[in-house]
């Protein structure tokens, strides 16, 4: 459990680190101010902020092969 968790950190800050790494290249590819690439760093970080609560009821609530099943039903079509 303890190694799960070490490495599902790990991803998190890595995740975040690349993001960072991409902001130069994203403002060059689609020509637009720093301010505006600011804003999707923002997204990123609510959208994680959000979606790791939500996992954990969804993790309490039902079993895990619940879940994954529905996750892999939905982006499979």
């Amino acid at each position: 459990m303890v190694i799960t968790l070490m490495i599902g950190s790990f991803v998190a800050i890595l995740n975040q680190t690349l993001m960072i790494s991409a902001l130069p290249t994203l403002m060059h590819e689609f020509d637009v101010p720093s301010s505006t690439v600011q804003w999707l760093t923002t997204g990123f970080m609510l959208t994680n902020g959000i979606t790791i609560p939500i996992t954990a009821f969804l993790i309490e609530t039902f079993t895990t092969r619940q879940p994954f099943l529905y996750a892999m039903g939905i982006f499979a079509e």
